[in-house]
């Protein structure tokens, strides 16, 4: 008896920690505005290497993203528009998959998408940038201003963001 008790405890305890990590709307060490962003190194789904220090005249728009994050798939064909529309004027954007199944998986499932993801996608599955970042919650967008800054750690996606995110962009573009 006294096990089920003990077991009922441990269950309920873990269900209140959960729920308390939930409810933050990121990590205490989060990243935040006016941060200076600590760069990283990656190899993207292809091989090649993701350096952000390699953008640092460039606005850096990063999307943590996961397969079965249902919002960061609804935010990413917006990502992908920014880039297309803005990467000449001096947009550099980087996905970053959070799952832990492998790079075939994720480019099967980049694939299979009605749209094309055409900048860096990189698998963190030792969570290594999520942690230097600060990252807790799916999806999380940053933005990195041209001179290293952090100028927006936003956590989550609801219709309507992507055109907020987008006048951030312009604003942080090069020449505005």
């Amino acid at each position: 008896m006294a096990s089920g008790r003990y077991w009922r405890h441990a269950a309920a305890l873990l269900c209140a920690l959960c729920l308390s990590l939930a409810a933050a709307p990121r990590a205490a060490w989060a990243l935040k505005q006016g941060d200076v962003f600590p760069h990283f190194v990656a190899p993207d789904l292809g091989g090649a290497t993701v350096d952000t220090k390699s953008y640092q005249k460039k606005v850096i728009l990063i999307e943590f993203w996961s397969i079965y994050c249902s919002s960061c798939v609804q935010q990413m064909p917006h990502v992908a528009a920014l880039y297309d529309k803005y990467k000449d004027q001096g947009l550099q954007c980087i996905g970053i998959d959070m799952d832990v199944y492998g790079a075939a998986r994720v480019k099967k499932f980049l694939d299979g998408l009605d749209f094309k993801i055409p900048y860096p996608n990189i698998i963190d599955a030792k969570m290594q940038i999520k942690t230097l970042l600060g990252v807790s919650i799916l999806p999380t967008t940053i933005l990195v201003d041209t001179t290293g800054k952090v100028a927006m750690f936003h956590v989550g996606y609801k219709p309507g963001f992507e055109k907020e995110l987008e006048e951030d962009v312009k604003k942080l573009l090069p020449g505005k």
